[in-house]
């Protein structure tokens, strides 16, 4: 089963999808609000994946990307955004996302997205 690290500034929403992949049998070893706090916590955490939001208060989840991708590049990233644009989707995947999931979404089309990172 993949390990993942939850990225998201809501800390409701991170406990939200930590229940819902926990009781599909992944384990979640991080839970971070923005990127300081995730960087500081691979360090001693290895993870499979990362889901990771887009927009942050004070930083953009695509540039979080960049960076994830250069330290870690054997992690797989799936972008969670409210915002249904093409150009989010397009510029997610030309900086190395894994994939893209919508807000609103339901339990399955998360748990289907996750499966499809392995």
């Amino acid at each position: 089963m993949l390990t993942l690290a939850l990225v998201d500034d809501s800390g409701i929403l991170r406990a939200a999808l930590k229940n819902v992949l926990e009781a599909d049998g992944y384990r979640v070893t991080i839970e971070a609000e923005n990127s300081r706090e995730l960087f500081s916590q691979l360090e001693k955490n290895p993870v499979d994946a990362v889901l990771l939001d887009v927009f942050f208060p004070t930083e953009n989840g695509l540039d979080i990307l960049v960076e994830l991708k250069k330290r870690y590049p054997k992690i797989r990233v799936l972008m969670v955004t409210g915002l249904q644009q093409n150009s989010i989707l397009e510029e997610a995947q030309k900086r190395g996302a894994d994939g893209v999931l919508y807000k609103p979404f339901d339990t399955d089309d998360l748990l289907t997205a996750i499966k499809r990172l392995k």
